[in-house]
C-alpha cells in the first residue's frame, strides 16, 4: 500500500493563494511516491477541488458535522462536501483544545463522514502532561477506542488514523522517531487486536507533528508508518513538494 502524505492548510491562505499553491503543487510534484492530499480552508475548497479535478492530488476537507442538515449556523455537512473532498480531517487536536469537541463528538463525526462516502483521517494523540506521566500510551488507545465506537468493522477499514502528539503541533518541537515508531506500532496492536489482523493491515498510521521535509523521511521510515500529515510545511511548495517525492 502507498503511503499517505496529507497536508493541512488550516486557516490561511486566500482562494487566490490557495489556487497558486496548488497549482504549483501540481507542476512541481512530477513523481509522487505517495498518494497524496491537500486540505484548504472552507471558503477555498470548492476552488482547489476544481483547480486539481484531473490532478495526481486529491482534494480534503478540515472539518464535518456530524449531523447532514439543520440548524447549526456556521457548519459544514457531508452532503455539501460530496464532490469537492474525498476526505476529511476529523479531531484534530486544535479542535479539540480549542473548541472542546470530545470523544463522543468525534466518533459521531468520523461516522458523518464514513455516511457521506468521505475517507476520515482521525487525529489521536497525548499532550505534555500525559507524556510525563506515563499515560501516552493509554490516552490514544482510549481515543481510538471511543472515536471508532459508531463504526462497523467493515466501515473501521476505511479510515485514516494520524497520530499527533499535541505538544508537537505548531511548536516547532517534533517527536523522536524511535517514539512515533513504539505509538505507531502501539495502535496497530490495538486494531489486530480489536478488529482483526486483516483489517488492521488496511489501514494507514500517519505522523503528524511538525513535520517538514528535513525530519519527514524519518517518520515514514518507521515500522507500519503509513504516511504524514503535514502542517505548516505544507504551506511552502518546495517543502511539500520534496515530501511527497521522497
Amino acid at each position: 500500500m502507498k503511503k499517505l502524505i496529507v497536508g493541512n492548510w488550516k486557516m490561511n491562505l486566500s482562494i487566490r493563494q490557495s489556487l497558486v499553491l496548488a497549482d504549483r503543487l501540481e507542476i512541481n510534484i512530477e513523481k509522487p511516491t505517495a498518494d497524496i492530499v491537500v486540505c484548504p480552508n472552507f471558503i477555498s475548497l470548492h476552488a482547489v477541488s476544481h483547480e486539481l479535478k484531473e490532478s495526481k492530488i486529491k482534494v480534503g476537507a478540515q472539518n464535518i458535522n456530524n449531523n447532514d442538515d439543520g440548524a447549526f449556523t456556521g457548519e459544514i455537512s457531508g452532503p455539501m462536501l460530496k464532490g469537492l473532498a474525498k476526505y476529511c480531517i476529523v479531531g484534530h487536536s486544535e479542535r479539540r483544545v480549542n473548541f472542546g469537541e470530545d470523544d463522543e463528538q468525534i466518533s459521531l463525526k468520523v461516522s458523518a463522514a464514513i455516511r457521506n462516502g468521505l475517507t476520515p483521517v482521525l487525529c489521536v494523540g497525548e499532550n505534555l502532561n500525559q507524556r510525563h506521566e506515563g499515560l501516552a500510551k493509554r490516552t490514544v488507545l482510549d481515543q481510538l477506542a471511543e472515536d471508532l465506537s459508531e463504526l462497523t468493522i467493515k466501515e473501521v477499514s476505511k479510515v485514516v488514523i494520524a497520530y499527533e502528539p499535541v505538544w508537537a503541533i505548531g511548536t516547532g518541537e517534533s517527536a523522536e522517531p524511535y517514539d512515533v515508531e513504539q505509538m505507531i506500532n502501539c495502535i496497530h496492536k490495538f486494531l489486530i487486536n480489536k478488529y482483526q489482523s486483516e483489517i488492521a493491515r488496511k489501514i494507514r498510521i500517519l505522523y503528524g507533528g511538525s513535520v517538514n521535509s528535513d525530519n519527514a523521511l524519518s517518520y515514514l521510515n518507521a515500522e507500519f508508518c503509513g504516511g504524514l500529515l503535514v502542517g505548516g510545511a505544507s504551506l511552502n511548495y518546495r517543502q511539500f513538494s520534496k515530501i511527497c517525492q521522497l
